[in-house]
């Protein structure tokens, strides 16, 4: 099933690149113009490039199933992140090295000869510089996860419309007509997607609503959210994964954030339990139980390989999709050996402390708690995740295990360094991550 898993994994990136390069190859399919200088075609050949990089951030988003298993959601939308960067590199490449080349090309952005081309060239490249830094400064800028993605999915489509439109207006390599009506029939799909993710799919969810059940308080300003459906079965769902939720009468909203199940498998219920770190989850100890909510989903490839054991290295409340794990085995009663190395600031910081301690009376479970603040006396691990820490607490069989990471950046980073360094195969570690954005 791995060796699968990494054949499908090739397959779509090989598939990635050759649908990056598909405006590229219209372009120079069967009848070509005359060569115009080698500055100036590689300033046209980074265009038509850039444009299908940015098509294909609407395909590669993270939300296609056949996708997400192969490299697991975090890794896609990280892809995402960076090719988008790449695309805004290409994208302005291509007026500059033209430009450069031949400052003729100047007049494209003359409003004198022609205003809408003027002012639609103009947008775009504004729309290029405001979509990328949003993107990678969001925060800096204060603005809320869900209106940057209202102006990430605007400007995105205008950026394309006017990409698509620039390529059939100039037509130098898209003539004839065939080469256009193929180049605009593949970004209108692409399009699509864009529909189908924010108004066919919360369409489709409206038929299965869930609602809020109760509302939980756990340690360090965590709350869990207590979901049930209703009027239908509920979601099937491996431990491990997450989901997409939207909570209030209205499934259109901008306000759809993903959180790991913590709730065990095979049940109709589902937890999700988060900490008070952005606008969103600081609302969740005020939400009243019968809130309606829509789900989406179940994502994510983070999930138990069958046959091996599990070494899990959580920070904070990273936690989340190994307590999905950790109920669901103690549920099936799974004796598989699971070691927990659990990382927080403190001791009255830690999350699911007490249950962690029961659940270790009913199953396999090793928890090892790392504190960098640990009180008086303390006489457990401290500091931070290192290759010496996992090596103290390391499985005389290391081969007979999968490795998962979840937590803050930093800890990430250390410990899948750590891993490595202790010879465990790329192929067994797996990595959570959300906050890419």
């Amino acid at each position: 099933m791995m060796k699968y898993s990494y054949r499908k994994g090739f397959f779509w990136l090989l598939f990635y690149f050759v649908l990056a390069l598909v405006p590229l190859l219209i372009a120079v399919a069967v009848t070509r113009p005359e060569y115009r200088g080698f500055a100036l075609e590689v300033g046209v050949g980074l265009g038509f490039v850039g444009l299908g990089i940015l098509g294909l951030q609407f395909l590669f988003s993270g939300r296609i199933s056949q996708i997400a298993p192969s490299f697991g959601m975090d890794n896609i939308l990280q892809y995402h992140r960076e090719m988008g960067i790449l695309a805004f590199l290409f994208i302005l490449a291509h007026p500059v090295i033209i430009i450069l080349a031949d400052s003729d090309f100047l007049r494209y952005f003359d409003p004198g000869e022609n205003l809408p081309r003027a002012l639609a060239l103009i947008f775009v490249t504004i729309a290029l510089i405001v979509l990328t830094a949003s993107s990678i400064w969001r925060l800096k800028f204060g603005l809320s996860y869900e209106n940057w993605r209202l102006v990430h999915g605007v400007l995105s489509l205008g950026i394309l419309f006017v990409g698509v439109s620039h390529s059939w207006q100039v037509a130098h390599y898209l003539d004839p007509l065939w080469k256009r009506i193929i180049l605009v029939g593949i970004f209108a799909f692409y399009g699509y997607l864009v529909f189908h993710t924010r108004l066919v799919r919360p369409w489709l969810s409206r038929k299965k609503p869930w609602k809020v059940a109760k509302v939980n308080p756990e340690r360090d300003n965590c709350w869990t959210l207590h979901l049930v459906p209703v009027g239908h079965k509920g979601m099937d769902f491996k431990c491990g994964q997450f989901i997409w939720i939207t909570l209030g009468p209205n499934p259109f909203a901008l306000q759809q954030h993903p959180f790991s199940i913590t709730s065990a498998c095979d049940q109709p219920e589902i937890t999700i339990t988060a900490k008070e770190l952005g606008d969103f989850t600081a609302t969740w100890k005020d939400i009243e139980p019968g809130t309606k909510a829509f789900l989406e989903g179940p994502f994510g490839s983070f999930t138990p390989v069958k046959g091996k054991n599990l070494f899990l290295v959580m920070g904070g409340i990273g936690i989340t999709p190994a307590m999905s794990m950790l109920r669901t085995m103690q549920k099936q009663q799974d004796q598989r050996e699971t070691i927990l190395i659990y990382a927080n600031p403190r001791w009255e910081e830690v999350t699911f402390r007490e249950e962690l301690e029961e659940i270790q009376q009913d199953i396999d479970l090793k928890v090892i708690h790392v504190l960098e603040e640990p009180p008086e006396g303390w006489e457990g691990e401290e500091g931070l995740v290192n290759t010496e820490l996992l090596e103290r607490n390391f499985p005389e069989k290391p081969g007979d295990f999968a490795f998962y990471i979840c937590g803050p950046k930093p800890m990430q980073d250390a410990a899948e360094l750590s891993l490595r360094d202790l010879g465990i195969d790329w192929r067994l570690i797996y990595s959570e991550r959300f906050k890419i954005i």
